[in-house]
């Protein structure tokens, strides 16, 4: 077939074809790199990577495979500036496309009830799609090739057999009543949106089969590229000169000289390997300086390099809780004014008006002075200062132990009645909780503006976790000043290990040691009620009921008046906090219209309660979930701005995910905080009026906290 076949630049045409292969031409892609396994172009790079297509192509599998981010975003290709939404923060990443079909005022996605009721298929309005404006020669990366579009277009029959299978599972509510006129519809749409953005110049590449290689459309690009849908800009402003000299003498110099042994580098125009062993070091960026350290746990292996590194400003990170960025091998960050990299941490501070790229290796670091006058000053810290951060996580762990009397062990039947009941007092004269309609402290946190909030989502059992967040970021140091607030969003309890899902004695000593930082910090130590926090029968994992064996452990360990005292702590926790600029609950907002009297008065509406411990976002697993307008009528509801203010959930995971997730589901400022995964955990803490995640990779700890016990 003759690329004369091709579609025309039409604005609203699908091909005439009963088979939505047949008006596209295809070639194999000729130079291949294998990434964990799987065949991609060689030109292109891993972070550069977003998988779509319609239903039951295998979008997740491919994405599982790379280990990328698992959870499905929805792209509106009308969005003015889509190509900069959030949703694309994390990749490689799997999404469904809105399309702009004629009739229809909004995008749809091909799934959406107002595609799958039209009585003939509607055709797409290419007119309405926004493209990436073209970047400058010099930044590539940063207009139509920052992104690589993978299609995934297997035939129709395939695919319709996937998906009844999948009906007949009952796994996927999108399949039910599929037809194969409408799996070919949905391709169709999906082959000619991959036209349209190879004929604007995105880079493009499809598979026409599961598991089938890369391929590419057989057609050349025009010179101008296909501009329907491009949103005018103003042209890039020319750079000086000595730029263009600079970063040609960067990209085209051979390997950098290896500097170990060194008190000072001056970096202009230039870059330099320092070996991790090396470390810390110094970085002078104009008036601003930074500090790269090397992270190890606690007890590290003999001779391991260290897992990972940080960055951070001295300044900022040892006198108060701030933010830093972790950088792993392979991981590169740019720094300096305009550049922002969330995948790995927030940005610096936007006055660094140096730009220095930084690359880790498995053994070193790379560091390249891309545009700076005055260059880059690095210079090597004492190896004295290469302790300072485990020397003070170790002073962490140990003033944890002085809070607790000891080694962290299960307290005694009647020590630990005398903590809960303790607990249970300070419960009900909390300064920052509303009075409800009994006089007694109502369902919301109200945290005073100035307090900084530390914000950890489920724990499950996982005391080592905990431990991890209390020894880092000064976090401990700012509790005990009354500076912090630490808030966890419920589920200390019941380990999530499918093998461990009975062992109930993890969750005595975790509650043990969250009931003594609530007593040392009845102000800066907020519990706010999940679903776990309850003896219920609703409370199931795997078929497991395990918060009828969490009741009957406490009743063999510390009887029926420990129990029953339980029950009263559960009872008085709250189930929402908020402050300036946040608002966090452990599960969702409610599904209807509620006021901040409601809240505070949650014991008049238990199904309130019931949908802030129980609730999860809408999915094709819960198609009754909440929505984007469910969370933005609830920060409505109790006075937070829209734009300025974030919502943040835990309870929402699932296996594999990220343990922070910001615009959690495509929305906006709704983020996700989960504390309990064996490999590492997150938390948010707030940093200029913005919630921010940091994230820690995880370490066995409880047996090195008690050995660090005072005697």
């Amino acid at each position: 077939m003759s690329t004369d076949s091709l579609p025309p630049n039409d604005s609203a045409r699908r091909p005439e074809t009963g088979d939505e292969a047949a008006a596209f031409v295809l070639t194999a892609v000729r130079e291949l790199q294998t990434i964990k396994g799987n065949a991609f172009p060689a030109s292109i790079t891993f972070r550069q990577l977003i998988v779509t297509g319609p239903p039951g192509v295998g979008k997740t599998t491919q994405i599982s495979a790379l280990g990328g981010w698992p959870d499905e975003g929805f792209l509106d290709l009308t969005q003015r500036n889509w190509w900069r939404s959030r949703i694309l923060a994390l990749r490689p990443r799997q999404v469904h496309l809105g399309m702009p079909f004629a009739g229809h005022p909004k995008a749809l996605a091909v799934f959406d009830p107002e595609w799958l009721a039209a009585p003939t298929p509607p055709l797409l309005d290419l007119s309405r799609v926004q493209l990436p404006p073209a970047a400058p020669k010099w930044t590539p990366w940063k207009g139509k090739e920052k992104y690589v579009f993978e299609f995934l277009v297997p035939p129709a029959e395939s695919v319709f057999a996937a998906r009844q299978q999948r009906s007949d599972q009952g796994s996927h509510p999108v399949d039910v009543e599929v037809s194969l006129e409408q799996v070919r519809e949905q391709l169709r749409a999906y082959w000619t949106v991959a036209l349209h953005f190879h004929r604007a110049g995105m880079p493009v590449y499809l598979r026409d089969d599961f598991g089938g290689l890369p391929k590419v459309f057989v057609e050349e690009i025009p010179n101008g590229a296909w501009q329907t849908g491009v949103t005018a800009r103003s042209p890039a402003r020319k750079r000086t000169p000595f730029l263009h000299t600079y970063i040609k003498r960067i990209i085209t110099s051979g390997s950098p000289p290896v500097m170990e042994d060194f008190e000072r580098l001056h970096l202009r125009g230039a870059k330099a390997k320092i070996p991790l062993r090396a470390l810390p070091i110094e970085v002078t960026l104009g008036d601003q300086t930074l500090q790269v350290h090397p992270e190890r746990p606690l007890r590290p292996l003999g001779g391991d390099a260290p897992r990972s590194v940080v960055l951070f400003d001295p300044d900022e990170y040892f006198s108060r809780i701030s933010p830093f960025i972790r950088l792993r091998p392979h991981d590169r960050i740019r720094i300096g004014k305009g550049e922002e990299d969330r995948l790995i941490t927030p940005k610096l501070p936007a006055d660094i008006l140096p730009r220095l790229e930084i690359i880790m290796e498995t053994d070193a670091l790379t560091l390249i002075d891309l545009e700076s006058p005055a260059g880059a000053k690095i210079t090597q810290l004492d190896p004295d200062q290469c302790e300072r951060l485990p020397r003070a996580r170790r002073e962490r762990l140990r003033r944890v132990c002085a809070l607790f009397g000891g080694p962290l062990r299960a307290l005694d039947p009647d020590e630990a009645l005398s903590l809960l009941e303790s607990v249970i007092g300070d419960l009900r004269t909390h300064p920052y909780r509303p009075r409800d309609w009994r006089g007694e402290p109502g369902g919301l946190v109200e945290l005073p503006p100035d307090l900084k909030p530390v914000i950890v989502g489920d724990l499950h059992a996982n005391l080592d976790n905990l431990l991890r967040i209390l020894s880092e970021n000064r976090y401990l140091e700012d509790l005990e000043a009354g500076q912090a607030c630490m808030i966890v969003l419920g589920d200390a309890v019941h380990n999530e290990d499918r093998r461990r899902l009975t062992e109930m004695d993890s969750s005595v000593l975790m509650m043990d040691v969250i009931l003594k930082l609530m007593l040392a910090f009845p102000k800066g130590f907020v519990y706010i009620r999940g679903n776990h926090d309850s003896f219920s029968h609703e409370v199931t994992k795997d078929g497991v009921a395990q918060a009828h064996l969490w009741k009957q452990r406490l009743l063999q360990l510390r009887g029926e008046r420990f129990v029953e005292a339980m029950q009263s702590f559960y009872d008085l926790l709250p189930y929402l906090a908020m402050s300036d600029g946040f608002i966090a609950c452990h599960a969702g907002p409610p599904l209807e219209t509620v006021t901040k009297e409601q809240l505070i008065d949650i014991n008049r509406h238990p199904r309130l309660m019931h949908q802030l411990m129980w609730n999860r976002l809408q999915s094709p697993k819960t198609p009754s979930g909440y929505t984007k307008r469910d969370v933005r009528v609830f920060q409505k509801a109790v006075g937070l701005k829209k734009k300025a203010s974030a919502m943040i959930v835990s309870h929402n995971t699932r296996p594999g995910e990220q343990p922070a997730q910001l615009d959690f589901g495509g929305i906006k400022r709704h983020h996700l905080v989960y504390s309990a995964r064996r490999d590492q955990m997150a938390v948010f803490i707030r940093t200029d009026n913005l919630m921010t995640p940091l994230t820690y990779p995880a370490e066995p700890l409880l047996d090195l906290t008690n050995d660090l016990a005072p005697s």
